[in-house]
C-alpha cells in the first residue's frame, strides 16, 4: 500500500464499526484543520463546519482577544460586537447566538484570530468545534454522516476536504 493515502480511506477505514449491530451510537470523527492549509481553503473549512455545528449548539463562546494584531476586517467584527452584546476587545467567554447569521458570521471572522473559540453540541452529541492559538489550532468533531455533508459541502465549493482536514487520531 502506498506511504500516502487520502483522508477518505483513512476515514473510509475508521468508519467502518460505524454499522454498528450492538445499538450503541457510532464514534464521531475528531477531526483538525490541516497546518498550512491555505487562508481561503481554512475559512470555507471553518464555514462550513460551522454551519453544520451551529443548529446543536448547547453552548458557544468567543475570547475577544488575539496574540496577534487583529486585522481590519476582524476590528471591524469586534467593533459590531461591542455595538450589539456590550463585549469589549480584552473580554474572554463572550457568548454570540450562532442561529443568527450575523453574529454567526462574525464568529467565523474572529476564529482565525482569536486565542480560544468553542462550541459544544448537547452532551453526548458527538458535536463540537474548537479553535485555540490565533487559529493555529482549529478541530472539530461531527458524526460521520454530518462530516460527509461538510464534505460535499466543499467540494461543492472547490475545496479539497481531504487537504482540509486530517484525523487527529
Amino acid at each position: 500500500m502506498p506511504a500516502e493515502r487520502s483522508l477518505l480511506c483513512a476515514l473510509s477505514e475508521f468508519a467502518r464499526p460505524f454499522g454498528s449491530r450492538d445499538g450503541q451510537r457510532p464514534r464521531p470523527f475528531d477531526l483538525l484543520l490541516a497546518e498550512g492549509t491555505a487562508l481561503e481553503s481554512a475559512r470555507a473549512v471553518v464555514e462550513e463546519v460551522i454551519r453544520e455545528v451551529a443548529p446543536d449548539a448547547a453552548s458557544t463562546d468567543i475570547d475577544l482577544i488575539s496574540d496577534l494584531p487583529w486585522p481590519s476586517g476582524a476590528q471591524a467584527t469586534l467593533t459590531a460586537i461591542a455595538g450589539t452584546t456590550g463585549a469589549r476587545e480584552g473580554e474572554t467567554a463572550v457568548v454570540l447566538d450562532l442561529t443568527d447569521e450575523q453574529q454567526r458570521e462574525w464568529f467565523i471572522t474572529l476564529v482565525p484570530h482569536t486565542i480560544s473559540a468553542e462550541i459544544w453540541g448537547p452532551t453526548g452529541s458527538g458535536v463540537s468545534f474548537s479553535a485555540s492559538d490565533t487559529g493555529s489550532a482549529i478541530g472539530w468533531q461531527l458524526p460521520a454522516e454530518r462530516w460527509e455533508r461538510v464534505r460535499a459541502r466543499l467540494r461543492h465549493r472547490g475545496v479539497d476536504p481531504d487537504t482540509a482536514a486530517q484525523s487527529a487520531t
